[in-house]
């Protein structure tokens, strides 16, 4: 694994960068930068496009022009060009004196056959109906209710149930930014020190595998909807951890096994109100040893009005499934609320924190 820089050395990089885009604000009119922010959701669309073209893929050998890129992919020539112009400006590629386009180490993460890829995360933030849902915050906002119904016609979780394709965009994009936090969740917490490990939510059990693999003398459980146990099994068995693992099929809001060291939920409080954060922390609570130990991994939304993951993605929980972010002084009480004490709060470089948590006895 590459070594990654200390959190404070993360930090100090933020707050030069932070102070930099400052600038640069203050640097224009205040009616030119609102437009450069309102004007934002079309570099959105241009990565999107580029993305489900499959452009970097069709400069991955080299520079070429946009004809070339056109021939290939069944495109309008002009129109081609137009769009590569447009991400070129945004950095995705550079052009050479000759109108040949190449790709940079930005537009390279939209590539379809490389480790860091972002390509599944793109298409699902770009993906129409993912747009059409965020044309509901007003509403949201409004009534404070999620606006997913009334852009899809049911609910969010339900929406991915009935539309196959859509499930596929989301489920890809979850799988990449699960793997996008491991390194820095790897680096700050230590799993070894747990014979058992369970996933609560875990999807198709990346996150678990991953655990497993640096602590290689735990056991893993599994515990999802029986909707995908299918999927998970089979992923776990491509992982070579199936002898390790055991998979439960079943609600949390109901059970979660009663035999685990570690409890892990990663990005799930957050896609709930209070009420039922607690509802499902509470279950976790009266069912797990009273020796074992829950880890939460969320994003912590920080004070004052510096730039923060937290705060757009609060507003995403809000539009999509009426969920929240949360500060950690908010943290503390929904887990005092389910009979949890707080005891340590590990900062990480990526947007995620990991909050770790003991039951009152």
């Amino acid at each position: 694994m590459t070594r990654l820089p200390p959190v404070r050395v993360v930090r100090a990089a933020t707050s030069v960068r932070t102070a930099l885009q400052s600038l640069t604000r203050r640097m224009v009119p205040p009616e030119v930068g609102i437009l450069e922010l309102t004007s934002g959701c079309f570099a959105t669309h241009t990565v999107h496009a580029v993305a489900r073209l499959g452009i970097a893929d069709a400069l991955a050998p080299g520079a070429r022009s946009p004809r070339e890129v056109a021939d290939e992919l069944g495109t309008s020539p002009d129109a081609t060009h137009r769009l590569l112009r447009a991400a070129a400006a945004l950095g995705l590629f550079r052009e050479d004196g000759a109108g040949r386009f190449a790709l940079t180490s930005l537009g390279a993460t939209l590539r379809t056959d490389t480790d860091g890829s972002m390509r599944a995360v793109v298409l699902m933030i770009g993906d129409p109906r993912y747009q059409a849902v965020w044309g509901q915050l007003t509403q949201s906002v409004t009534s404070g209710r999620p606006g997913a119904e009334a852009a899809l016609g049911v609910p969010m979780w339900d929406y991915v149930e009935q539309d196959r394709e859509f499930a596929g965009i989301f489920n890809d994009a979850m799988t990449r930014l699960s793997a996008l936090d491991w390194p820095a969740v790897a680096a700050a917490y230590d799993f070894t020190s747990f014979a058992t490990i369970v996933d609560l939510g875990g999807g198709h059990g990346q996150l678990l595998t991953r655990m497993l693999k640096v602590a290689p003398d735990a056991t893993g459980v599994l515990f999802e909807q029986a909707s995908v146990m299918e999927e998970a099994e089979e992923h776990v068995r491509r992982a070579g951890v199936l002898g390790r693992c055991r998979l439960e099929a079943g609600s949390f809001f109901d059970t979660v096994p009663d035999d685990g060291d570690l409890y892990v939920l990663r990005r799930v409080v957050h896609d709930f109100d209070d009420d039922r954060a607690v509802a499902i922390l509470s279950t976790v609570c009266r069912q797990m040893p009273d020796t074992a130990t829950l880890l939460l991994m969320e994003s912590i939304v920080p004070s004052g009005d510096e730039p923060h993951f937290a705060k757009s993605l609060d507003l995403d929980m809000l539009v999509f499934v009426g969920g929240r972010e949360r500060t950690e002084d908010e943290y503390d009480a929904l887990l005092d609320r389910a009979g949890f004490r707080t005891t340590r709060v590990v900062p990480t470089i990526s947007t995620i924190s990991l909050i770790e948590a003991r039951a009152v006895v």
